[in-house]
């Protein structure tokens, strides 16, 4: 048929996705061409497309493929109107965070406690979560980006927690201080020439950053083995499995991540040091 005859939304369902001999969720297509969701009717037309896949399931997740590319208010609408929530895996990111860098840091044979960690994110909620959930084995956190709900997170944190934030004066001054760095915004205002070579960037913001000549490269998101998560083998889905997509389907308290995705491929964590740390120099 010649593409200009082709409907743009055409809904439907391609194969299950299996755990432990229960469907956990549904593969589908839903538009044969790009959507254009500044436009109202592909918009609406969209959403009834969803409502139509999800049927009378009670699916509350979501994934879609590219996800990131959608606006805050485009996710905002596909939730509400859905009643489902589009993960972006920060839950898996928080509860494994912690253990994947104590992991490196044990694989470098250094003390995580001693290590200057900067925290990057514009909304306060995300920051109290992740310093939260990171803090167990870390003594020295800087905090930049929510300036305006400094006290706020502050105190947070300090009865929460016990440890004290730092937020500095001027960032670009200290930026070679920091062992590691946790992005959580899309817009990364940094001068990489600042930062120490050899400083692990964890870069979770939803915008294209490419790593630095200086740095390490930025590892991205983390990953599961299909097969680490029961989850039987298709031919739609990849071997692995990246936390948006994992947290949508199991939920965010899972351990055990194994893999690092950085420049487009995976690196178990002891290959990501052998690889990159190692060439570079103890951090």
């Amino acid at each position: 048929m010649p593409e200009f005859l082709l409907p743009k939304i055409k809904p439907k369902v391609i194969d299950s996705i299996i755990r432990r001999n229960d469907i956990i969720g549904k593969i589908a297509g839903i538009n044969l061409k790009p959507i254009d969701f500044n436009d109202e009717y592909e918009f609406k037309e969209y959403l009834d497309a969803i409502i139509r896949l999800k049927g009378d399931e009670n699916y509350t997740g979501l994934f879609i493929e590219g996800y990131k590319d959608l606006s805050k208010e485009s996710i905002f609408r596909i939730e509400e109107f859905t009643n489902m929530k589009i993960s972006d895996g920060e839950n898996i990111k928080i509860t494994n965070l912690p253990l994947i860098m104590k992991e490196i840091c044990n694989r470098m044979k250094t003390n995580l406690e001693e290590k200057e960690i900067l925290v990057i994110s514009d909304n306060k909620e995300k920051i109290k979560a992740l310093i939260k959930g990171i803090s167990k084995d870390i003594r020295f956190i800087t905090a930049i980006g929510c300036e305006k709900d400094n006290d706020e997170i502050y105190e947070y944190i300090l009865e929460e927690t016990g440890l004290s934030l730092f937020y500095p004066s001027n960032i670009k001054r200290i930026l070679g201080n920091y062992s590691i760095i946790i992005n959580l915004i899309g817009n990364l205002q940094i001068d990489f020439s600042k930062v120490r070579k050899n400083c692990i960037i964890f870069d979770f913001g939803n915008g294209i950053h490419l790593s630095h000549k200086r740095t390490l490269p930025f590892i991205k998101d983390f990953a599961f083995a299909l097969n680490d998560l029961s989850i039987e083998e298709n031919i739609w889905m990849e071997g692995m499995v990246l936390s948006s997509l994992a947290e949508s389907l199991i939920g965010g308290n899972m351990k055990g991540i194994r893999y690092l995705y950085c420049e487009d491929n995976y690196y178990t964590i002891e290959d990501y040091v052998k690889s990159f740390i190692n060439i570079k120099g103890n951090f």
